[in-house]
């Protein structure tokens, strides 16, 4: 349920070169060159940290991609210093998102209070009454892992054990087919 989407959801980590100036590296789908555009009622770029903050209804767009929250913030790897002594930011390190946060593809949707990718673990943790929709599908948990190269899930829940309320959960439809009944699960009638 997460295969092309998650690697969306990594990618959106690169969001953070933005605040060096290197947008040529940045993407929140993988596989578009389409241009990012983010939108929030502040912003606040802190280059002697290697932090960009993006506040009060954070938007990130790209193509059909859209990251929601509260907040965005960006963390990159301090580099050197420049020959004017101002601080050089490298690659992404991690990206929070925090607030009401939402993740959507034109097939699936995300929902959770915190999404955090780390780029050294290469993992997406989202908590706090995670929501995963696809098309009828939905699943719910407290977190959601995703290890973003081999594009593995683990759905978690803090309750545990037989009929507890708010364990894990997964609502799944079958997929209709077109093709006619077989002859074994016809009516006695027809047999």
């Amino acid at each position: 349920m997460t295969s092309r989407p998650t690697r969306r959801l990594a990618a959106m980590a690169a969001l953070a070169v933005l605040a060096s100036g290197d947008a040529a590296q940045a993407q929140i789908e993988t596989n578009s060159n389409a241009p990012i555009d983010i939108t929030a009622n502040e912003a606040e770029v802190v280059n002697s940290k290697c932090l960009a903050i993006w506040k009060g209804a954070a938007e990130a767009l790209q193509g059909d991609s859209r990251l929601r929250a509260n907040t965005i913030t960006v963390y990159q790897a301090p580099k050197s210093k420049d020959a004017a002594g101002q601080q050089d930011c490298g690659a992404t390190e991690k990206v929070v998102a925090e607030g009401n946060v939402y993740y959507v593809t034109p097939t699936q949707k995300a929902h959770g209070e915190r999404a955090v990718y780390t780029a050294a673990d290469d993992e997406i943790v989202m908590t706090g009454s995670v929501v995963v929709a696809q098309g009828k599908d939905v699943a719910r948990g407290d977190k959601l892992i995703i290890k973003v190269s081999t594009k593995q899930f683990t759905m978690v829940s803090n309750a545990t054990g037989a009929g507890a309320p708010n364990r894990v959960r997964g609502v799944f439809y079958p997929k209709k087919t077109d093709q006619p009944a077989s002859a074994s699960a016809a009516t006695p009638e027809a047999q």
